[in-house]
């Protein structure tokens, strides 16, 4: 993905300059009043071009500009899929967390996978320019924590060797798993991501929370849609740079399924259970309010990227269906 250094400086140099100003206001907390309207006259008149490009792009991801084919990324990535990759780097490079909702089918994991490979692809660039100019070497990426259905948990290390071979994938699960902390630890840092289950999360909660990740990812993060059960409580607690949700029914059943992601995703920036409740599920759900649907839509939409098979931009680039008929011949 290219990035314009003068452009990304300028809206660093002016973040920074408005933290100095308003030290209590994040850049989380400036999308929450953007979004709301409530942003201040002073705030919109000096907001420079840089900061008002990095909101456009997030509320219209097709203004992403595409990432090539990470060069070890064995497959081809479709033109949606680059787009996802693309959206995670950007969302990333801000410090902020996102919710990848493709349908079923659309290749979440594919774009997990080409993002660790961009990722690494990135620090060896970095790495090899400290080297000509004998700066500080960066130090490595710290893995990757996923956590899955146990019934998908040896899919996802299958994928992991289908795409990426030359990342070391590691299945914490079973009775054989470990759950000494020293030998966990080294093991860790051996691998690029760890893979285990939403059970062993809680069981092991513990010994997952000892290691500081850089990145936790939720594949059916619907799987933590309830908010007060001990699965989602002990997900909360782990500590990582960035995380992921992917989901393809970011709402299930109601709207403080949302709230739950995006209090693992973001937390605090869909307010408190309670004020989620009275202010976008009570007039939502109960009394069909528009105006607070389309609020509730503007608050979000910057984290979420959703692409349906029906949409025509997807099925144009989706490959034909194959249909085969096999006929089984039954014993007695």
């Amino acid at each position: 993905m290219e990035l314009d250094k003068d452009k990304m400086q300028e809206m660093l140099n002016f973040w920074q300059k408005h933290r100095e100003e308003n030290p209590d206001v994040s850049l989380i907390d400036f999308m929450k009043l953007t979004a709301e309207g409530e942003a201040s006259e002073e705030l919109e008149v000096e907001r420079d071009r840089a900061l008002s490009d990095m909101l456009e792009k997030l509320n219209d991801k097709s203004r992403l500009e595409l990432i090539a084919d990470p060069a070890k990324f064995q497959g081809k990535l479709r033109d949606y899929q680059k787009r996802g990759v693309s959206w995670l780097s950007y969302l990333e490079s801000l410090g902020l967390n996102g919710c990848l909702a493709d349908d079923m089918g659309l290749g979440k994991s594919a774009q997990v996978i080409a993002r660790l490979l961009q990722e690494r692809e990135v620090l060896s660039t970095t790495k090899e320019t400290e080297k000509k100019t004998e700066k500080a070497i960066a130090p490595s990426v710290l893995p990757t924590l996923l956590i899955a259905p146990t019934s998908v948990v040896g899919n996802w290390q299958k994928e992991m060797e289908k795409f990426a071979p030359e990342l070391r994938s590691l299945i914490h699960h079973g009775p054989q798993r470990l759950q000494d902390a020293k030998a966990f630890k080294a093991a860790v840092q051996g691998c690029d991501m760890l893979i285990t289950s939403f059970t062993l999360v809680r069981k092991d909660e513990k010994l997952l929370s000892s290691v500081a990740w850089h990145r936790v990812v939720i594949d059916e993060a619907q799987n933590i849609k309830n908010p007060k059960a001990a699965q989602t409580k002990a997900i909360l607690k782990l500590p990582a740079t960035h995380r992921l949700a992917l989901t393809g029914t970011p709402v299930e059943n109601r709207l403080l399924d949302l709230w739950s992601i995006f209090n693992f995703l973001n937390p605090g920036y869909l307010g408190k259970e309670a004020q989620f409740r009275k202010l976008f599920e009570i007039p939502i759900q109960k009394n069909g309010s528009r105006t607070q649907s389309a609020a509730l839509k503007k608050l979000v939409e910057p984290f979420i990227l959703r692409r349906l098979k029906t949409d025509k931009s997807i099925i144009q680039d989706l490959p034909d269906k194959v249909e085969q008929k096999l006929y089984c011949n039954l014993t007695r």
